[in-house]
């Protein structure tokens, strides 16, 4: 069939032969006509060269058939054009980012339009207090729990399990918070207690170079240690850096000497078995005593520290680093067997099993709806009789006191009891942790949570928790959206770091428990950071364990910031 070359053809669709020719016989003429005019402007010949071109780039030759396509326009915008229009958009998409980072999520403004469905879901009220909680962070003029800490440690000094500094100090917190603060309860519980004793204690490193013949060198007997004869030990030194190392140089080497380990600091969980075991496994080769390097990351510093050692037949001391690393420069220079580092070692040491009945301290706070319900914030009250246990953990139990007395001062108590524990002999035996769990396993269910610190108060910064992944995620929120403001939003799990050893028995049978955390001041590391522990450990169990290691600002910070998480937790 003939088309009818009269009807229009839709465009995309091919035209016929014959139009085609006349198109062109047609563009053919008017050039003609135009040159001989001669009139031609050169914008005109430009524009007639441009629309020939693209006409030309979209004809298809063969057989005269147009695409079965519009024709593309030209582009309309040049590169530097784009390259303005793409800084443009990524300018707008940083500052969203920003926006989004410190304007919608600023960790110092709690923001209800950036909140989880976690604290969406939360009682407004419970918001409320905890937010005042939170603010009360910030009140400078508050310096009530470092106060404190500085007068009992200054009227009463350390407070060794078993010593009358012990007693006097519980006594006197039991009457200061109810004396003084509003709504809580303070008591005690008794406990059954060891006491150990240094007495006196000396050991002389014999150098006939120097003008006295010897060195003295200080140390300080490890807890529970047995002592010395009267006359004390004299022996020659024998320095190892492993248990293995003590293994292989067995009975010939070891048998009648000291040993005297002398490892590379890493860790204090990795280094600190030389301190609790050492004197156990070099009594199976025979040796008369044990020196261990102080467990510290200050090997320059002639610091000593002190710690709890397993009872073992043989005495163990501790020295500081530096003596240690002259001890064993000592025998690595030895030529003879005269030459070999030989010491005299003096312990009076003494300890008097269940010798009397001591006390852990508790205050409470009653709940409102559901008080035997128990929420329980702890530190460890006992320290070792060196320094006066300020750091270690003087201020842990006492921020668990100010969370407390924040808590008590505001109008509407929690659900939940809020109860602090300040435990007993957690340096030795924990014989606290295990009457409290003993006198109170009938109500153990009624412990909806517990935390306890003990590695150091300082800059605030969370939890580490050991719970269902549920309860972990809602703590996460809460971080996030309100702890935040005092750095103390952060939760880890106990992977990092664990509750802590006094609240242990709780958490093995099933009371969801943390660990409440700080930064290290010296170098801003976080809990799993290496170095995190550094600061703490460098005052731990030493001389300088004093008021002067705690911030007062800092311990109110964390004090606000355990406040708000323990408020959370029992009025849920």
């Amino acid at each position: 069939m003939i088309p009818d070359e009269k009807k229009p053809v839709p465009w995309g669709l091919p035209p016929l032969r014959a139009e085609v020719q006349r198109r062109r016989q047609a563009e053919a003429e008017s050039s003609a006509n135009s040159e001989e005019k001669g009139s031609t402007s050169p914008a005109a010949a430009d524009r007639k060269h441009t629309k020939l071109a693209m006409e030309d780039y979209y004809k298809v030759e063969s057989n005269g058939y147009t695409l079965l396509q519009p024709k593309r326009e030209p582009d309309v915008m040049s590169h530097p054009k784009r390259m303005i229009v793409f800084l443009v958009g990524m300018a707008l998409m940083a500052s969203a980012v920003l926006y989004i980072r410190f304007v919608m999520y600023d960790p110092r403004v709690i923001d209800p339009s950036t909140f989880s469905a976690t604290t969406l879901g939360t009682n407004p009220d419970t918001l409320e207090t905890v937010d005042k909680l939170l603010r009360a962070g910030f009140d400078q003029s508050n310096t009530v729990a470092w106060d404190r800490l500085a007068e009992m440690t200054d009227m009463y000094g350390h407070r060794m399990t078993g010593s009358k500094a012990y007693d006097h100090s519980a006594e006197w917190v039991v009457k200061t918070a109810n004396s003084q603060d509003k709504n809580l309860t303070a008591y005690t519980e008794f406990v059954w207690v060891n006491q150990w004793t240094r007495g006196s204690e000396s050991l002389r490193l014999f150098a006939p170079t120097r003008d006295t013949g010897f060195i003295q060198v200080p140390l300080l007997g490890l807890g529970n240690s047995v002592g010395t004869p009267r006359d004390g030990i004299e022996a020659n030194v024998i320095p190892v850096h492993s248990f293995k190392e003590l293994r292989e140089l067995g009975n010939a080497s070891i048998a009648g000497n000291i040993v005297l380990y002398n490892f590379n600091y890493t860790t204090y969980d990795a280094v600190v078995q030389f301190r609790t075991r050492g004197a156990i496994e070099a009594a199976k080769y025979g040796a008369l005593a044990v020196l261990v390097r102080s467990v510290t990351p200050d090997s320059e510093f002639h610091s000593i520290h002190t710690g709890s050692s397993t009872r073992a037949t043989i005495p163990a001391a501790a020295i500081s680093p530096a003596d240690a690393n002259m001890i064993e420069r000592i025998y690595t220079r030895a030529q003879t067997s005269d030459d070999i580092p030989r010491v005299k070692l003096v312990m009076n040491a003494r300890l008097t099993e269940n010798a009397k009945q001591s006390a852990n301290v508790i205050i409470d706070l009653k709940g409102s709806t559901s008080p035997e319900e128990i929420v329980l914030l702890s530190g460890h009250f006992d320290s070792w009789d060196i320094g006066v246990g300020a750091m270690d953990d003087g201020a842990g139990a006492f921020l668990a006191w100010e969370a407390a007395r924040l808590i008590a001062l505001e109008s509407r108590p929690p659900r939940r009891t809020i109860r602090v524990v300040m435990w007993n002999n957690e340096e030795t035996l924990q014989r606290g942790a295990k009457a409290y769990y003993k006198q109170h396993e009938h109500e153990i269910k009624q412990h909806k949570f517990a935390i306890e610190s003990d590695i150091g108060v300082f800059e605030p910064w969370g939890l580490a928790v050991a719970a269902d992944p549920k309860m972990v995620n809602n703590l996460r929120n809460y971080g996030m959206d309100l702890i935040k403001i005092l750095g103390a939003g952060n939760v880890t799990t106990s992977d990092v770091e664990g509750p802590g050893t006094d609240i242990a028995m709780l958490c093995e049978n099933g009371v969801p428990c943390a660990g409440f955390l700080s930064v290290n001041p010296e170098n801003g590391a976080v809990p799993g950071e290496p170095h995190w522990e550094d600061h703490y450990f460098r005052y731990h169990h030493t001389n300088n364990d004093r008021v002067e290691v705690i911030d007062k600002h800092q311990l109110r910070r964390s004090a606000a910031a355990l406040a708000a998480w323990a408020y959370l937790i029992a009025d849920l």
